[in-house]
């Protein structure tokens, strides 16, 4: 993943989380955007840290939400940290359909790999 920039590797993340939840390639491509020891902090407070952690928290994740259509706006605010606003319509498990909105904060390291997530829901 060298040679990405930061919010290259932000705009593949979104990418990746509406067609995750569906195809095996994509999750693993999704999670492999992550820094081994990379911490990722959910909307709902929840933390993952760590590889396994992190691959867990996904599996939760979309087993919870099985469809999801990202719009997003991504900018560097200096050369690892990415700030993205997004929006996002969905729908859960159960059926019931979902709209929100938010704002995600990103370091990403030399490797083009992310070290941090911070989901800030509205």
């Amino acid at each position: 993943m060298s040679g990405n920039s930061p919010t290259d590797v932000l705009d593949r993340y979104f990418s990746l989380s509406n067609t995750a939840g569906q195809h095996p390639q994509d999750f693993e491509e999704l999670v492999g955007l992550f820094a081994p020891d990379a911490t990722l902090v959910s909307g709902r407070g929840e933390s993952a840290t760590g590889a396994e952690a992190i691959r867990s928290f996904f599996h939760t994740f979309f087993a919870r939400n099985t469809e999801l259509h990202h719009v997003w706006n991504s900018r560097s605010t200096d050369a690892t940290r990415v700030v993205v606003e997004w929006a996002v319509a969905g729908r859960h498990a159960d059926g019931q359909v979902f709209a929100i909105t938010g704002t995600d904060t990103a370091t990403v390291d030399a490797n083009g790999r992310i070290t941090s997530l911070q989901v800030a829901a509205k």
